[in-house]
């Protein structure tokens, strides 16, 4: 009888429980604050403000007042089309730095600098990529820095990091070590400068850091065009599934990935990784350039052993190098640098390695990533609130070009000075202002109070139930 009820008054609560968690996930809208004369404002939209939308290119953000009218609205800037980038070799020059100030108690390490020769000032520099003399090995870190007449300089990176690495031997079939030529290598020579044009480039070893043997660089560059908006970093994403050699990382809806940054979770860890992406079957995939980076031989004996077969949707990005690596003499930690990818909207991303994932500690790495502000420019017309909001499948209406939005702009003018952006209590956001000729949407929240409400008095029942069993006394039981 007691284990009946007991059973009866558990299925409840869990009954209860699975109310609460049907729960329609997500918000449709986000309120807005407005600084600054109108009435144009510009809006930059995060990754915050991507959850919004329920399509990955945004076109169902709308702009409304308090009256639940939408504003007109136009992109700033549009999704620009991969331009042709080359490979260029480079002069690289090696800059003697001035000698130590005798007053100094101090002795240095050693440092070095070099400049190194674009030949070009007008293209934008996307990376660069430096040759050491072979059989080095070693972990070096590199000051960066940008300028056009050498007596100029604006800072790029503060701490880039030059890696490579030679496997330890192994035993071979006939019992012969391999040589070092035979050795598997693991390295990143390349240093992203993030679009930047200029004429020369002055590195620099960073305190505490040796001195890499450079040879030759490369620079890739392409035709300039407008800085890009500053990345917008996430906060750190743990792994939701692991196995032997893959780790799955849920993303954020919308997010188109800029970069990623990968940390291991142990120090003195480091090894070479895949990173896949999958987005929703129901999208077809945008036409894309590859980005792989690494070595072919692992990407060709990565490519025979995948586990992750093409019928899942999973699409290669880059391999790159995981490390965390501490330093003798009390120098900064050496951490993996940042990935750029090609701002695919992917709904997981994937990290293989090329031996057990335990390599990069004995729990799986968490993960970072980028994503760029997408700027949205609106008339503020009537009085607020206004939100960000999700507009309804059937309601019509697109964007406008920034040009027919703003007639009297000029093509190279600046974006409008007023801003707007997502109050910081979005949580307390209300319902969604109404069109003028829909109904409005009902807010994610709105539902929760009688939700738990439902499940504590589900757990109360329990309870009830179960201190009257435990007060009941016993009926006794007959003797055979």
């Amino acid at each position: 009888m007691k284990r009946g009820v007991l059973s009866s008054a558990a299925t409840l609560a869990l009954a209860c429980s699975a109310v609460v968690l049907a729960a329609p996930p997500g918000v449709t809208a986000l309120p807005l604050t407005l600084a600054g004369t109108g009435p144009y404002y510009t809006l930059d939209v995060t990754l915050q403000a991507r959850q919004v939308s329920a399509s990955a290119d945004l076109s169902d953000l709308r702009v409304r007042n308090g009256a639940g009218e939408a504003m007109a609205f136009a992109w700033a800037r549009a999704p620009q089309p991969p331009v042709p980038a080359q490979r260029m070799a480079a002069r690289l020059y090696k800059v003697p730095l001035p000698p130590v100030p005798a007053s100094s108690t101090t002795e240095p390490a050693p440092r070095q600098a070099w400049i190194v020769d674009t030949r070009e000032r007008k293209d934008d520099l996307l990376r660069l990529d430096l040759a050491l003399e072979r059989g080095t090995q070693g972990v070096y870190t590199l000051r960066v820095e940008a300028g056009d007449d050498l007596q100029h300089w604006h800072l790029l990176q503060e701490d880039a990091q030059v890696v490579q690495l030679q496997s330890l031997p192994q035993v071979g079939a006939a019992g012969a070590l391999a040589t070092l030529a035979e050795r598997e290598s693991l390295g990143s020579n390349g240093i992203e400068l993030d679009s930047m044009p200029a004429r020369y480039l002055r590195l620099t070893t960073a305190q505490r850091s040796a001195i890499p043997p450079l040879v030759s660089a490369a620079v890739t560059r392409a035709p300039h065009r407008p800085p890009p908006a500053p990345l917008e970093w996430s906060a750190p994403i743990a792994s939701t599934r692991c196995e032997l050699t893959s780790c799955d990382y849920p993303l954020p809806r919308n997010a188109r990935l800029a970069a990623v940054q990968i940390a291991p979770a142990e120090a003195d860890t480091i090894g070479q990784v895949m990173v896949l992406g999958q987005r929703d079957p129901g999208q077809s995939p945008p036409p894309r350039h590859s980005l792989l980076r690494g070595s072919l031989h692992a990407l060709r004996l990565k490519a025979e052993r995948s586990s992750a077969p093409a019928a899942t949707g999973w699409e290669t990005a880059a391999i790159t190098s995981a490390y965390w690596l501490t330093q003798a003499g009390g120098a900064p930690d050496l951490h993996s640098p940042a990935l750029r990818l090609d701002e695919s909207a992917w709904q997981v991303l994937r990290l293989e390695t090329f031996g057990p994932m335990s390599q990069l500690g004995h729990a799986a790495p968490t993960i970072r990533i980028a994503v760029r502000p997408q700027p949205l420019v609106f008339v503020a017309r009537g009085a607020g609130p206004f939100v960000l909001a999700r507009a309804k499948p059937s309601e019509a209406g697109a964007a406008m070009s920034l040009a027919q939005l703003m007639p009297a702009r000029a093509a190279d003018a600046p974006l409008p000075e007023a801003t707007a952006t997502v109050t910081a209590s979005a949580s307390a956001a209300a319902a969604t202002p109404a069109p003028a000729d829909a109904s409005s949407v009902e807010p994610a929240g709105s539902r929760k109070p009688w939700l738990w409400a439902a499940l504590l008095a589900g757990l109360a029942l329990m309870g009830a139930m179960a201190w009257s069993l435990l007060r009941k006394p016993a009926a006794p039981v007959d003797a055979p």
